[in-house]
């Protein structure tokens, strides 16, 4: 079995907060193998060690969660071509996406236990070259690789720096009801992530409107981890210090130019692991009772209960 040691630190609090060692790791790694080997509609699915691991610790070593939110990953890498298909790295809309710099994890945290913070820089791509549906796909790109290989965002989680500067009407115009149960349903119903806190900076005219539907389809614990801090940067560096924030966001640490560098490089070296997960997805025929729809999970017919999380 192929898993990465964690660091003193980490280990400390991932036994402390997420229940990690309270059995074997290895034991729940192989009771979500033997779970999945026996799901008719997931036959395709074939996750490495450490991927699974991402998925027990984001639920807390729950197998019950963890299995639900496997089977959900799957069910939406089918349901929503949009956000999970023809994400080779190398696609011209994907590749200018990364030369903007959209999404940026840093790369340094406050401490060797803390978070990753990630910047998402809404206001750089253009609305009528782009849709927010190319950049969710591109973010949820970025997260994977996170959950892959980042042992502070699996253990600790993530803290989110969103920079609307720039961010105009028609850029918000298509953060419809819609868009917004599918993206917020794959993070949050699908992925592993736990969102420890979301940092708004430089709102725009309309914000309001769009920050309302966002927060239709948020629980209340999410809903208070939200902070607006429009352009008061050093209400935000209370919580996010200088030392590792981009000096565009008043810090010292490496630039987003750099960031941007890194991130396209970084994504276009697992080109090979996503052409390769383009076929791994829940076959609906196969499922054992009713099989999951679209309108099922995103219809404004049926309800969509509000998301929560840790």
């Amino acid at each position: 079995m192929t898993i990465r040691p964690l660091t003193p630190a980490l280990r400390l609090k991932a036994v402390a907060e997420i229940n990690e060692d309270v059995r074997p790791v290895e034991d729940d790694i192989e009771a979500l193998r033997t779970w999945l080997d026996k799901q008719a509609h997931l036959k395709s699915v074939e996750p490495s060690d450490q991927w699974l691991l991402a998925f027990l610790r984001g639920n807390k070593f729950s197998l019950e969660r963890s299995k639900e939110k496997l089977d959900m990953y799957y069910t939406l890498r089918g349901l929503v071509p949009e956000f999970f298909s023809n994400r080779d790295p190398y696609d011209p809309k994907i590749q200018e996406i990364l030369k903007l710099g959209l999404c940026l994890p840093l790369k340094n945290t406050k401490s060797e236990d803390s978070t990753r913070v990630c910047i998402l820089r809404l206001g750089l791509f253009n609305p009528s070259e782009y849709h927010l549906t190319d950049l969710i796909k591109v973010s949820l790109m970025i997260a994977e690789i996170l959950l892959m290989e980042d042992d502070n965002f699996t253990v600790s989680g993530e803290e989110v720096i969103l920079d609307m500067n720039n961010v105009g009407v028609s850029i918000l115009s298509q953060w419809t009801p819609a868009l917004a149960k599918k993206s917020i349903s794959c993070f949050e119903k699908a992925l592993p992530v736990r969102v420890k806190s979301n940092h708004i900076l430089n709102t725009p005219t309309g914000f309001e409107a769009a920050f309302t539907i966002l927060k239709t389809f948020l629980g209340e614990k999410l809903k208070k981890r939200i902070k607006v801090h429009n352009q008061n940067y050093e209400a935000m560096h209370q919580d996010i210090p200088k030392n590792i924030l981009p000096k565009e966001y008043g810090g010292d640490g490496s630039s987003t130019t750099e960031l941007t560098d890194y991130w396209k490089v970084k994504v276009e070296s697992y080109r090979e692991w996503f052409l390769k997960e383009e076929n791994c997805k829940s076959d609906e025929t196969k499922r054992a009772g009713m099989p999951k729809t679209t309108s099922e999970l995103f219809g404004v017919e049926g309800s969509f209960r509000k998301l929560d999380v840790d």
